[in-house]
């Protein structure tokens, strides 16, 4: 009898300890119920953490490099760099044909089998206010627009007074338009700040036409590229037209047919448009030019007083 309740206790003292300890009553080897499906979807879920982990880690990793790309574009493109001049190339010869330049009330056309022409002025704040509407209706096609310039003694930056009143009145007009900037860089570093500053005020305002570098000696006052010889003078030109070129815009390079071919190594600038001034109704200047200022004793309607005229020539 006692060896009969003995055995009842251990056997309820047994079955009281596989309840308190998990896992103590599966027979030895074995695995309880479910655990193998748990641990399945144990492992299910560690794989799809290291896959979003993954795959976080490359989402970063692109932003990253989207990041440097970015900076790198505005240090290359808006703050732009300079290298120094390329090879030295010949000069492409003027592919017009003299005797299809027509004048016609104080305005010269071209038309030939390969080129034609369109119309065109460049004004600042000397022309005042003008009158957008009737300049167009005058015929008027396109307007190179003066945006700034630098102080010929002082060196700073200025925009152009009727700049943002001419651009803003020239398009609403229907006319095409380009922009030009008065140089007084004395190196390669001040071509890029004007050409930074170019680019600031014409990004996203719907200039189309081409950006002009201009540089020229200021009569009867000492200026500060007076001593600059024709090599500097070159690499400041080229330094700006990069600048305005990397951005997206089409530099054009100004000047008279002294200037272009006595103070300016050209054929380092090569792949540069050139705006020629040369007032005559027959230019012999030997060299292609894209816009020619062929008058600055213009008259058109709406502005008041004298305007330089401009005619640029297209391929058809």
């Amino acid at each position: 009898m006692k060896k009969n309740i003995i055995n009842i206790n251990l056997k309820t003292i047994n079955q009281k300890l596989r309840q308190a300890l998990p896992g103590s009553g599966r027979p030895a080897g074995r695995r309880p119920r479910g655990t193998r499906r748990n641990n399945k979807k144990s492992s299910r879920k560690r794989r799809k953490y290291r896959v979003v982990s993954l795959r976080g880690k490359l989402i970063i990793m692109a932003a990253a490099l989207f990041m440097v790309a970015c900076i790198f574009t505005v240090i290359y493109m808006v703050l732009g760099n300079y290298d120094g001049l390329g090879l030295r190339r010949g000069m492409p010869e003027n592919p017009y044909n003299m005797s299809a330049f027509t004048k016609e009330g104080g305005r010269v056309y071209y038309e030939d089998d390969t080129y034609t022409s369109l119309t065109g002025i460049d004004v600042s704040y000397y022309q005042k206010e003008i009158d957008w509407e009737k300049v167009k209706a005058d015929g008027v096609d396109f307007a190179m627009i003066r945006l700034g310039y630098r102080g010929s003694e002082s060196g700073e930056i200025q925009m152009d007074s009727r700049f943002k009143e001419n651009l803003k009145g020239a398009r609403r007009a229907g006319l095409d338009v380009g922009v030009y900037f008065f140089s007084q860089a004395v190196s390669a570093e001040e071509a890029i700040e004007e050409a930074r500053y170019v680019i600031r005020h014409i990004r996203g305002k719907g200039v189309h036409y081409p950006v002009a570098f201009d540089m020229e000696p200021v009569n009867g006052e000492n200026d500060r590229i007076s001593g600059l010889d024709q090599t500097e003078r070159t690499q400041i030109a080229d330094a700006f037209c990069k600048v305005i070129e990397r951005n997206g815009y089409t530099p054009v390079i100004y000047g008279n047919p002294h200037w272009l071919q006595t103070r300016l190594e050209m054929g380092y600038l090569t792949g540069y448009d050139t705006w020629l001034a040369h007032y005559t109704s027959q230019t012999e200047y030997p060299y292609a030019f894209r816009i020619w200022q062929y008058s600055d004793r213009g008259r058109v309607d709406g502005i008041k007083g004298r305007v330089d005229l401009d005619i640029m020539l297209i391929e058809k």
